[in-house]
């Protein structure tokens, strides 16, 4: 009984529900249309870190770029119907411009450039001998190197006479070539590595790894050939090919170095790019090149040149770490690097002063020179 009373009531109030919504008393609720969530802007959604000694500059052109605000498009204008004329055809795609030198003249021209400098001790302590590379630079006999391979030159007869000989070796198969002195070393670096001089792997970043040494000696023919340098530059184009030329000898003892050292060279690209700066203006001070034949202990000093040119544009100078070449990292300075260095602690133009280096004999005074020597026999003592 309660049932049938129950779905009596049920029926009513379908019934009148019915009416109530035709009448429009009650309105039904319309379907939602949900927007998709509005994208923060990028540039908001990334925090600013602050520029380390190694950040990639390619990465601080990014950031600049999404600072930028999108451009506003206006509606097209109504134009005023014209006379039909032909079509003109598209104009010729611009064919890049020949490299100035083809990759076989410059190899044979930089290789040509392109020195090992080798230093050994009387008896073994705790100065290793030191094998590595040098770029010729000047007419005048000026070798381009690092300065961690430079520095042994202030230790020359120290503490007693040809306790440490360093020469200069030169040819497809390093053969004796030259004498050399000591023309430059920035005080800075000495200062800062003094103390890995002993160390059997040292580290460091490669700024100021720089020196200059003269030729003051021939053991063959006088003349040679010499890289011009570029100091005029603050980007590369992404993936730039450059030639690679240095006396690497990761993989061979000391028997091989000093009788079978062969100089090698090849082309690879110019990957990342990296400052020192930490305030603005920004300069281009170090790029990676990635894992190569010399990516191996005695390439520091080893030349880049631009394939395009065949300027030298960097000096190696680090590696990271790795089993096989092709797992390294090689990183090479900039010569505007070089030459901005060079001008804060020498006070000269670097280009001036490799065209006529006997003109600036107060760039390295023989104080300066006793100095910086005596920090590093502190290391031996």
């Amino acid at each position: 009984m309660l049932d049938f009373y129950r779905d009596i009531i049920e029926k009513i109030i379908s019934i009148v529900a019915f009416f109530i919504l035709a009448a429009g008393i009650v309105e039904m609720p319309k379907e939602l249309d949900y927007e998709r969530p509005k994208r923060q802007n990028p540039a908001e959604e990334i925090s600013v870190k602050e520029i380390s000694p190694s950040a990639p500059l390619s990465a601080i052109a990014r950031k600049e770029k999404a600072k930028t605000p999108a451009p506003k498009f206006s509606a097209p204008k109504t134009q005023t119907p014209s006379v039909f004329s032909p079509i003109e055809p598209a104009p010729e795609k611009t064919i890049p411009a020949a490299p100035a030198i083809s990759p076989i003249e410059l190899n044979q021209k930089a290789r040509q450039t392109i020195v090992n400098i080798i230093c050994s001790t009387e008896s073994r302590g705790l100065l290793q001998p030191i094998t590595g590379s040098g770029v010729i630079v000047s007419p005048k006999g000026i070798i381009l190197t690092n300065a961690h391979i430079g520095q042994y030159f202030l230790l020359e007869n120290e503490p007693a006479a040809d306790y440490l000989n360093c020469l200069i070796r030169a040819g497809d198969i390093a053969e004796l070539a030259y004498d050399a002195k000591l023309l430059f070393i920035p005080g800075a670096w000495v200062e800062k590595n003094a103390k890995a001089i002993i160390q059997q792997e040292p580290k460091g970043t490669g700024e100021n790894d720089y020196a200059f040494l003269l030729i003051n000696k021939s053991f063959g023919p006088s003349d040679f050939m010499s890289a011009e340098p570029n100091f005029d530059f603050n980007d590369l184009p992404d993936n730039l090919s450059a030639l690679l030329a240095s006396y690497p000898a990761g993989f061979l003892g000391g028997i091989s170095v000093s009788k079978n050292l062969g100089l090698a060279s090849t082309f690879a690209p110019i990957k990342s790019l990296y400052t020192f700066s930490k305030t603005e203006p920004l300069g281009l001070d170090l790029f990676s090149l990635g894992g190569n034949i010399v990516a191996q202990g005695g390439s520091s000093g080893g030349g880049v040149f631009d394939a395009r040119d065949g300027k030298l544009i960097g000096l190696i100078v680090t590696s990271t770490e790795g089993t096989t070449t092709s797992s390294r990292e090689l990183n090479a300075i900039t010569m505007p690097h070089v030459g901005r260095s060079f001008e804060k602690y020498a006070g000269r133009d670097l280009a001036e002063f490799l065209n006529s280096p006997e003109s600036f004999p107060a760039v390295f005074p023989e104080a300066e020179f006793n100095r910086l020597k005596q920090l590093l026999i502190e290391q031996l003592i």
